[in-house]
């Protein structure tokens, strides 16, 4: 049974700017999520982005169960996508039997509690 933690994050955040890139408690917080997943039961983690700089930065992990994926520009506006469309859409472009969806801006819900999250389901 193959588990893929996913991560989707937008270039331009419309409350809070370069949010992805926001301290937390020294590092970024989607640094703190990659860290987080790597240390979880995943098999793989993939990070959906428009950001091209969010590329180096799964690359920098050296870690050959982080996947980028460059999202669609429309999928990443929710004036012009709904978020059951944005979702259907990046649930399209791999294959899995299980996901995990991790909000990189729940920075608490930790390696931890996506293994119990896991356990609990599997």
């Amino acid at each position: 049974m193959k588990v893929t933690g996913i991560i989707i994050a937008r270039k331009k955040s419309r409350r809070l700017k370069n949010k992805m890139y926001q301290n937390f408690f020294g590092k970024s917080l989607i640094e703190n999520k990659i860290k987080q997943l790597i240390k979880s039961n995943v098999d793989e983690i993939i990070v959906g982005s428009n950001d091209l700089k969010l590329k180096k930065i799964c690359k920098k992990f050296n870690n050959k169960k982080i996947i980028f994926i460059k999202r669609e520009e429309k999928y990443c506006d929710e004036k012009s996508t709904t978020p059951n469309e944005m979702i259907k859409n990046m649930l399209s472009l791999f294959d899995t039997d299980i996901v995990l969806w991790a909000h990189l801006t729940n920075p608490f819900v930790n390696e931890k509690n996506s293994k119990k999250a896991i356990f609990s389901y599997g």
